[in-house]
C-alpha cells in the first residue's frame, strides 16, 4: 500500500486505481480488526473465522491485474495526455505483482489445507512435491494448441522431448506450483503458436512448422526451452516485449479497458500485453527465470528456468525501504530485493 501512494499523483486519480486503493485498505482493516478482536483465541472456531475472511478477501482481490490494468488505460485514454515514467511505472508493477503472487500463494495454501476445497491427490496445499514437468507441457499445450485452432482454425504440431542428465530415462520432477508452471509454458506455446501461424498463413502451400520444446534437467537447474519458427523479433524488442503496455492486441479489443466490453471479448491470442512479464515474475519468484533469445527473421528461443532443489527455490520478494523510496523519486537503485 506504502507503494501505490509512490504512483504519480494523476495515476491515483485514476477510478479504477482508487477502486484499487480502497480494496487494499478495506483488507488490511479487516485483517487488523480481527488480529485485535482474536489475540488470545487459539480455538478452532477462530481458525474457521479466520478462513472465512481471507475467502472473502482472495474473491475480492480475484481481478486486481486486470483493474491496474484498466487504471493505466483510463490514464492513456484521459484528454489530458499525461505522460509516464515508464521505468518506474515497470519498477512499480513487477513489485506490486510479485507481492501479490506471495499473498495469494500464502491465502490459497490456507484455504487449500483449511478451507472447503481439497488440495490435489498428493499436493500440500496447492503445490506438488513431485510435479512432473512433462504432463505441465503437455497440458499446456493441449490448452494453447485449443485456442490457436479456434481462433485461427489451425494449430503448429507441438514436439515435446525430456533429456534427464542426472539420471537417463528417469521422468523429470519438481517441487512447485502446478498452476504457475502451466501458465507460464501456455503463454509462452500461446505466443509461439500465434506468430507461427502468422508468418506462415499467407502461404497455402506451406506446412506449419512445429514448435519444439525440450525439458533438461541437470545437476542444479532444470529448463524447459520452447523453439519456434515464427519469425523472431529484433534483438532491441526483447525490453518492450516485456512491458505490461505492450500487446498486439488491436484498439477494439483494448476498449475493454473503458468498461464497454467485457474481458472475454478479448483475443484470446493477443491478450493485454500483461502475459510474457508475469511469467517472468512466476519464474524468478522461486529464484528461477524466464529468458528470450530472439533469432530475427527466423523464430525465438524461449527458456523457463527452474531451480531442482527446493533448498535453493528461495522466494524473491522486493522489500519497501528508503532505496525502494529513494528509487522512486531519482531512478534505479540497488539493494532493494531479498535476493
Amino acid at each position: 500500500m506504502k507503494e501505490l501512494h509512490h504512483l504519480p499523483s494523476v495515476l491515483m486519480e485514476m477510478p479504477s486505481i482508487q477502486t484499487l486503493n480502497g480494496w487494499y485498505s478495506q483488507s488490511l482493516s479487516e485483517l487488523i480488526e480481527f488480529r485485535e478482536k482474536n489475540s488470545d483465541n487459539d480455538s478452532d472456531c477462530m481458525v474457521d473465522k479466520f478462513t472465512n475472511l481471507i475467502e472473502n478477501i482472495n474473491q475480492r482481490h480475484s481481478t486486481v491485474i486486470e483493474t491496474m490494468a484498466r487504471g493505466i488505460m483510463e490514464l492513456k485514454t484521459d484528454t489530458k495526455q499525461h505522460s509516464l515514467d515508464q521505468s518506474s511505472l515497470q519498477y512499480f508493477l513487477d513489485r506490486f505483482y510479485i507481492n501479490r503472487t506471495s499473498m495469494r500463494l500464502l491465502i490459497t495454501q490456507h484455504l487449500t489445507l483449511f478451507g472447503k476445497e481439497k488440495p490435489f491427490k498428493k499436493h500440500i496445499g496447492c503445490i506438488n512435491p513431485n510435479c512432473s514437468v512433462m504432463e505441465i507441457v503437455q497440458s499446456a499445450a493441449e490448452d494453447a494448441g485449443s485456442l490457436c485452432d479456434q481462433y485461427y482454425m489451425a494449430a503448429p504440431e507441438v514436439e515435446i522431448e525430456e533429456v534427464n542428465a542426472s539420471r537417463d530415462g528417469s521422468p523429470i520432477t519438481v517441487c512447485y506450483i502446478p498452476s504457475h508452471l502451466h501458465y507460464m509454458v501456455f503463454e509462452l506455446l500461446k505466443n509461439s503458436m500465434r506468430a507461427t501461424i502468422e508468418k506462415y498463413m499467407m502461404d497455402s502451400n506451406s506446412q506449419l512448422p512445429e514448435i519444439k520444446v525440450t525439458i533438461s534437467k541437470g545437476k542444479e537447474d532444470i529448463v524447459i526451452r520452447i523453439l519456434d519458427r515464427g519469425g523472431g523479433v529484433p534483438l532491441d524488442k526483447l525490453d518492450i516485449i516485456f512491458s505490461y503496455m505492450y500487446t498486439t492486441a488491436s484498439n477494439h479489443q483494448h476498449s475493454l479497458f473503458d468498461g464497454s466490453e467485457d474481458i472475454s471479448s478479448i483475443s484470446p491470442m493477443a491478450g493485454y500485453g500483461y502475459g510474457l512479464p508475469l511469467s517472468r515474475l512466476y519464474a524468478r519468484y522461486l529464484n528461477g527465470d524466464l529468458r528470450l533469445s530472439p533469432l530475427e527473421g527466423y523464430g525465438m528461443d524461449a527458456y523457463i528456468y527452474l531451480k531442482r532443489f527446493s533448498v535453493n527455490a528461495n522466494e524473491v520478494i522486493p522489500v519497501f525501504s528508503e532505496a525502494a523510496s529513494q528509487r522512486y523519486k531519482f531512478g534505479d537503485l540497488s539493494g532493494d530485493w531479498t535476493c
